[in-house]
């Protein structure tokens, strides 16, 4: 047909190619379609397994401090019970607890019994701290491997820094009272490498101590100067002090507070 000048051009024939491409766009367009329409519910069923995860961390989280709540109240409940300690003895000028009173000792094994059951059934912080008061009131009863042995249960309940290191410390002292003082400078050892900054450096004042006490003083000065290269900037700078004195090495030199101002020239003698 000829083609007049007022009519429009005719629309150009797509080629094979192009007609497949299309066909593969609208293929693609209505599978993503029926995908969408069939599987819509599998989406919601996504967004309420990631709900429930969360809801489900929620729960639990809540039950762990809330059970960790129970757990310190019924530790609480059993310090309401135990003997108190006389003021004298706080101040050292008494024994705790009179050996004699028979009641009073009983009482302070049953108080003991009852933060080990407690410390049994605990986990973390509250385990570790009932099972340092069940040492206490061993102690206190003249049960004294009773409470050695309470100490290591201590330092085995995986509780934050501070109660660990407590409980490691105490089982040092167990550790020299016994007269094993290579045990006690191996768990000092061990509590270096285990903790980091302040603990880790109050392990090696203590070890540095015990060295000393035995009259190891090479080792002392040795474990002295791993201090001062750990630890740049001290965080017992006290404690620190009184060691570097007892040994006889250079004191520490305390920071200098960030923005202070510059310690002034001292003058000039006179003429």
């Amino acid at each position: 047909m000829e083609r007049t000048s007022d009519s429009p051009p005719p629309s150009p024939t797509p080629s094979p190619e192009a007609q497949q491409d299309e066909d593969y766009v609208f293929r693609a367009q209505i599978a993503l379609t029926e995908f969408g329409l069939r599987y819509w519910k599998y989406a919601g069923y996504l967004v309420g397994g990631v709900l429930l995860v969360a809801a489900g961390w929620g729960g639990y989280n809540s039950y762990r401090l809330g059970r960790a709540e129970e757990e310190f109240a019924k530790i609480s409940a059993i310090d309401f019970l135990m003997p108190k300690i006389d003021q004298m003895a706080m101040y050292g000028l008494g024994p705790k607890d009179d050996p004699n009173d028979a009641a009073r000792m009983s009482d302070l094994e049953e108080g003991a019994r009852r933060y080990e059951a407690i410390a049994k059934e605990a986990s973390g912080s509250a385990a570790t701290i009932a099972w340092l008061k069940a040492a206490d009131a061993w102690t206190r009863a003249g049960k004294k491997e009773a409470a050695v042995a309470a100490n290591a249960a201590a330092g085995t309940t995986g509780g934050g820094d501070l109660t660990t290191f407590v409980a490691d410390s105490v089982r040092v002292g167990d550790l020299v009272d016994a007269g094993k003082a290579a045990d006690a400078e191996a768990l000092l050892r061990d509590m270096s490498g285990r903790y980091s900054g302040f603990f880790a450096e109050e392990a090696l004042i203590q070890l540095a101590s015990l060295q000393a006490d035995q009259d190891k003083l090479i080792e002392a000065k040795a474990t002295y100067v791993e201090i001062t290269g750990r630890f740049s900037t001290s965080n017992d700078l006290k404690a620190l002090t009184e060691l570097a004195a007892r040994l006889g090495q250079p004191v520490p030199v305390a920071p200098t507070p960030a923005g202070a101002p510059a310690e002034a020239p001292a003058p000039a003698p006179a003429q």
